[in-house]
């Protein structure tokens, strides 16, 4: 008798308890792990084995992804009482209106120095600082930048051929004072 002759013959007993024993006894769990084992059985149940955990992934998604998102968020960014919230808000608007009337308290100080020392007023803005000590550094650059240009602008036209005034008192007395002087070398006029 051959096995196609044997699996036809047991064919005719599939319903009964017996056959179901023998089929049973057939697939003990260490020939199915022992099949498992090899490349054939890994080949056979990987597929399963991807269907299985792709639907075991999407299940803990739907049921722990979301609560732990909600979780890191929450923890990075705690809900805070609306009265921290607003209590945050009016707390800011206090510290830049305290901002601004220092400013503008710093910005008639340095008008006054401006206006003192006669430098542009205009530009006084320009030069507030965090506190009157900087502010008034910042006056000191610029009325020393503007020192500096006014004085090379007065040279720049005196050097374009104009009179220059000398340092000899002579030169600047009239011609009794200078008369007398020659005839007095011994007296000194200051001014």
């Amino acid at each position: 008798m051959t096995f196609a002759e044997i699996i036809a013959a047991m064919k005719q007993f599939e319903t009964t308890d017996d056959y179901k024993k023998f089929v049973d006894g057939l697939f003990t769990p260490e020939r199915v792990k022992a099949f498992l084992d090899t490349e054939a059985g890994q080949k056979a149940m990987q597929p399963y084995i991807d269907k299985q955990s792709a639907k075991g992934l999407e299940t803990w998604k739907t049921n722990n992804l979301q609560g732990l998102i909600d979780a890191e968020i929450k923890k990075r960014f705690p809900d805070a009482d609306p009265k921290d919230v607003k209590l945050g808000e009016m707390e800011a608007k206090i510290a830049a209106l305290e901002k601004e009337a220092a400013r503008k308290e710093l910005l008639i100080k340095a008008q006054a120095v401006a206006t003192e020392k006669k430098l542009p007023v205009s530009l006084v803005n320009y030069f507030i600082g965090e506190d009157e000590k900087q502010t008034t550094e910042n006056i000191g650059v610029l009325e020393k930048a503007f020192t500096e240009a006014i004085s090379a602008s007065v040279d720049a036209r005196l050097k374009q051929g104009n009179h220059v005034p000398s340092d000899d008192k002579s030169a600047q007395m009239d011609g009794v004072t200078a008369a007398f002087l020659e005839r007095n070398p011994d007296i000194k006029i200051t001014d």
